[in-house]
């Protein structure tokens, strides 16, 4: 009986034992501990005055370890979104520059303004977003944002995240051919934390793509994606971007203007439309995955212009950009009749030359005009830099992209028979 007992108790102290031992190697997690933001790992952000983030060591509670519940993704994309979220601005444009707008729904740069307009009212105003390039207030947009004359005072008010006051501010420059527009806007400079600028050229496939704005109305918003597509063409009324960027980033109207950086919070393009296949039948434009954004080496070279208070349309780039001298009819060979185009051995796609200037790189390059707006003798461009064409929009955006001195390839389809021509733009005075 004696050595029963002690039997008993030796089990009895081994189990508390061994319950005490559990215990202080994982102890329990309390609701409050779960929950607790004082848990977590802290970092600070980088900054323009802290660029080197810092972390404090790991806290565990129980067997979870918080330090590591936020992935290296989520950490870079907070990141730059704490270093530059007081640089987007919530741009609104009063009822008098609505007035001047012309709303074409056909014209995809003007497309979120019609359907805001729209929902709102066509004296409601319109919105959209922006961001700071420099400590002197310019804020970079899309041209179909901002509506106003830049005389007009007091119609487009900037409002900055975390910034209850609005700003005035003005149009110093825009380009309706590329749907970008410089403004300033009058605010303490302290207000101003310039974003700077990547390199679009180098951008790859797949690389992480960050969309800052104001989507429809709601002040600051970010969705992340990445760059789905390089070098698309995305033809407005007037548009002549090439090398325009796709994202998968979800971009909505009040986006237009917003900045798309990559994981170093550097701006590689401005948001400007969406390809929405269910307007036609809603009505209502809707993000389906496909959003594009004008690059930012296109737009940085346009700025001297934007700040010498220039608009940069087509037609001004025609004396400021290179040209190769020549003229195309208005249609393209994919309206021509099929029996015309047989009749004539022309291809099925591509424009016609209906005039080639005297002394222009064209004609010092052999290319042939047709005789008349009748004929179809013309020699016919179907390609460049291996690039179809398909209108002359076409091929004025690979052309007024070019430099002086850039050599191209014209592929020419010449009475049926197709020819390889290199010419060499020029800035024709």
């Amino acid at each position: 009986m004696k050595n029963r007992f002690f039997a008993l108790t030796f089990v009895f102290v081994a189990l508390v034992a061994a319950g005490l031992l559990y215990q202080s190697l994982n102890p329990p997690i309390s609701s409050a501990q779960l929950w607790s933001p004082s848990t977590n790992t802290t970092q600070q952000p980088s900054s323009p005055n802290n660029p080197t983030p810092s972390t404090t060591a790991p806290r565990s509670s129980g067997s979870f370890d918080y330090g590591r519940a936020k992935l290296e993704n989520e950490r870079n994309t907070i990141e730059v979104v704490q270093s530059y979220d007081s640089s987007i601005g919530y741009i609104q444009v009063s009822e008098k520059a609505v007035a001047q707008t012309q709303c074409d729904p056909s014209d995809p740069f003007l497309y979120w303004q019609c359907q805001q307009q729209q929902q709102q009212g066509s004296q409601a105003g319109g919105s959209g977003s922006g961001f700071v390039i420099d400590e002197t207030g310019l804020m970079l947009t899309n041209n179909h944002v901002v509506t106003l004359d830049s005389d007009t005072v007091g119609d487009l008010m900037v409002k900055f995240h975390n910034d209850s006051k609005s700003y005035k501010a003005k149009v110093i420059g825009r380009s309706s051919a590329y749907d970008v527009a410089l403004i300033q806007v009058d605010a303490p400079n302290k207000k101003f934390i310039p974003i700077p600028f990547g390199n679009s050229d180098t951008l790859k496939v797949g690389q992480k793509a960050i969309a800052m704005g104001n989507p429809f109305g709601l002040e600051f918003s970010v969705t992340e994606g990445i760059v789905s597509a390089t070098g698309r063409t995305f033809e407005g009324k007037e548009n002549l971007a090439s090398n325009v960027i796709q994202t998968d980033a979800a971009v909505n109207p009040g986006n237009s203007g917003g900045p798309l950086l990559n994981s170093s919070g550097e701006v590689i393009g401005i948001n400007t439309a969406i390809l929405s296949p269910g307007t036609s039948m809603s009505g209502t434009g809707q993000f389906a995955g496909i959003a594009f954004a004008v690059p930012s080496n296109l737009v940085q070279s346009l700025l001297p212009e934007l700040k010498a208070g220039k608009n940069i349309d087509s037609t001004s780039l025609a004396s400021s950009r290179p040209r190769l001298g020549v003229g195309t009819f208005s249609y393209g060979m994919a309206q021509v009749p099929s029996d015309i185009r047989s009749q004539y051995d022309l291809p099925k796609n591509g424009v016609m030359l209906s005039k080639v200037e005297a002394n222009s790189p064209a004609a010092k390059a052999g290319l042939r005009a047709a005789t008349s707006s009748e004929s179809f003798n013309g020699d016919v461009i179907t390609k460049i830099n291996g690039i179809e064409v398909n209108s002359a929009a076409d091929l004025q955006r690979t052309v007024f992209n070019s430099k002086a001195g850039d050599e191209l390839t014209l592929t020419v389809v010449r009475r049926g028979k197709e020819l390889e021509i290199r010419i060499k733009p020029e800035i024709i005075k």
